[in-house]
């Protein structure tokens, strides 16, 4: 910049921090138009004949003036896309939007320069305003920007930079969609503000973010196996300086196979290659907290509850996964290097004392793997067969998996009760209950496991009554029923939640129900009347939210397979609790 430019900008840095609140006060009243032209001119318009950077201009502000100037532009973005989403947005806040997003403004680049910055607070800012940025610009996200998040991210020598960049992009695949997003205010609010305004009508559509969650993920294809292949090493190095930067990337790659992101399989499949060499790293080497993030990532490419149970042909990369989980579980490479009792997340317990956080993520983990691995060979030999011969065979092949299972799960059983204070006689029909009690999405996605698993491996021609005894399905729901005091309110809040997978878990479990009547009996013993009522609330209020149309999606196979479980109950009983 020349001597001129730079002593017209010292003039200006004077008044810069009043302008920049006057300029937030007006953004906080979702309106720009009162506000003195010369504040907009002198704050964005003026850069977008190049000839000025913005690396320049604030090179000798106040973090507070450049907190502010960030600030400003999240609010501008926001703004912007809340608006854009009733149909109506005030003129000036689009010009301004308009004047950031201009080729020749260098903000944007000036705000991926702060990712190094020596205040935290300013870097931790413009990651949260790059993303906003983003995500309003759409389909007019400029490529080059993108490139150089990623180079950052190639560049693992500066940790901080790569972190920066990671977590920008990972925010972008997190966002949600809404039609009222939860960090915005009331619409109808916006709309009364925005009538002393100059608005502009737009064409009103429901925001989606899906473009620029793609684009992103583009930018990182080609470059992923590399990214990958230098965070193992950073792993392996065991330093603490990367910690921080490798559970960001960790949380990356989970959110970008997550169902919750809301993208195509052809888009995400190029990112579960390499997965297999992250097994080996749950090591003595590693630390708790990455051990966690590894299980975190893990536990989302088995998605078993709300994609792979649903699913007959299984992709290759999870079932792969979960091949070599169970392996290294039946090994003793696994169990035997997990960083339990010097983790942290500890709960009391007398002398036991460890991290329970990562001892569930843990056992889900190989819960998963188990369920995967069984349905796996289940439809594999079932599409096999055909003959006498090859039923034969399949009848053997699933006798060898059915030993194996029973290894992993014993050794996963003595684990559990070398770390926990569980009587050395609790199933593990029950102790999954009580394990994963406190965590509703852990503990219903474990149930559904345990009940697949037993339903293929436990009931043909009476393989292995000891594995039976052990995943007994009639023994997890009455101990499920337990945690929640029989309360059938629960049980229907469990319903119309879409927090867990209840709706598959019920629906098999009924199905069991109606299918091994007699176990269920046995098993229920003299607390089976106090199940059945429960159950029988559940129908009726069920019933009643579908009488009235306020129930959110098809129960009908449920209420179905409640009646017919009803009316095996009356046939024993001699009474219907409901007619």
């Amino acid at each position: 910049m020349d001597e001129p430019l730079k002593k017209k900008f010292k003039i200006e840095e004077n008044d810069i921090g009043h302008e920049l609140e006057v300029l937030q006060e007006h953004l906080l009243r979702n309106c720009l138009c009162s506000l003195d032209e010369n504040v907009i001119q002198k704050l964005f318009w003026r850069f977008n004949s190049g000839d000025v950077l913005w690396s320049d201009l604030t090179n000798n502000w106040s973090t507070e003036q450049i907190l502010m100037l960030i600030t400003c532009v999240q609010l501008i973005c926001e703004k912007t896309m809340k608006q854009s989403a009733t149909g109506f947005i005030c003129s000036r806040i689009a010009d301004v939007h308009n004047a950031l997003t201009h080729k020749e403004n260098n903000i944007i680049d000036y705000f991926i320069e702060l990712a190094d910055d020596s205040d935290m607070f300013v870097s931790f800012a413009a990651s949260r305003a790059l993303t906003s940025f983003f995500l309003a610009v759409k389909s007019r996200l400029d490529q080059r920007w993108l490139d150089k998040l990623t180079e950052n991210i190639e560049d693992t020598s500066q940790p901080l930079k790569v972190s920066f960049s990671l977590d920008v992009l990972k925010r972008i695949i997190e966002w949600k969609d809404f039609d009222e997003h939860v960090l915005e205010d009331n619409i109808s609010t916006e709309n009364a503000i925005l009538s002393n305004c100059h608005t502009l009508s737009i064409r009103s559509e429901h925001f989606d973010s899906t473009q620029v969650k793609c684009l992103c993920i583009k930018s990182l294809e080609s470059k992923w196996v590399y990214i990958v292949n230098r965070f193992e090493s950073l792993i392996k190095s065991n330093a603490t300086v990367y910690e921080s930067t490798i559970i960001t990337f960790l949380n990356l790659w989970e959110a970008m196979i997550s169902v919750k992101a809301n993208l195509s399989i052809i888009d995400t499949k190029p990112f579960y290659s390499n997965l297999n060499r992250y097994v080996p790293l749950l090591s003595n080497n590693t630390s708790a907290i990455v051990w966690k993030h590894i299980l975190n990532l893990f536990n989302e490419v088995l998605c078993y509850g709300s994609t792979l149970a649903l699913q007959h042909d299984m992709a290759n990369e999870p079932c792969s996964l979960a091949h070599l989980i169970v392996r290294t579980v039946k090994d003793r490479r696994l169990l035997h290097v997990v960083p339990y009792i010097n983790g942290s997340g500890g709960f009391g317990g007398g002398n036991l004392e460890g991290d329970r956080v990562l001892l569930k993520k843990l056992v889900l983990l190989i819960l998963k793997a188990i369920a995967v691995t069984v349905k796996e060979a289940k439809y594999d030999s079932s599409s096999d067969s055909s003959v006498g011969s090859e039923m034969d065979d399949e009848d053997a092949d699933m006798a060898v998996i059915s030993r194996s299972i029973r290894d992993v799960l014993k050794r996963v059983d003595n684990f559990i009760k070398q770390h926990v204070h569980f009587h050395p006689e609790t199933s593990p029909a029950k102790w999954i209950v009580q394990l994963f009690t406190d965590q509703d999405d852990y503990l219903v996605e474990s149930m559904i496991c345990c009940l697949d698993v037993a339903r293929v491996l436990c009931y043909r021609n009476n393989y292995l009554p000891d594995l039976r005894k052990d995943l007994n399905p009639s023994e997890t729901f009455l101990q499920f029923l337990h945690t929640v005091s029989f309360d059938w309110d629960v049980l229907l809040d469990f319903l119309v939640s879409n927090e867990t997978c209840f709706l598959l878990y019920i629906l098999n479990f009924l199905k069991y129900v109606r299918d091994h009547w007699d176990e269920f009996l046995d098993t229920c013993d003299r607390k089976i009347d106090r199940v059945m009522i429960s159950l029988a609330k559940l129908r009726e209020s069920v019933e009643k939210l579908v009488s009235k149309d306020l129930f959110p999606y098809n129960i009908n196979p449920i209420l179905s397979l409640l009646i017919e479980c009803h009316k095996k109950y009356g046939a024993y009983s001699g009474t219907l609790i409901l007619r």
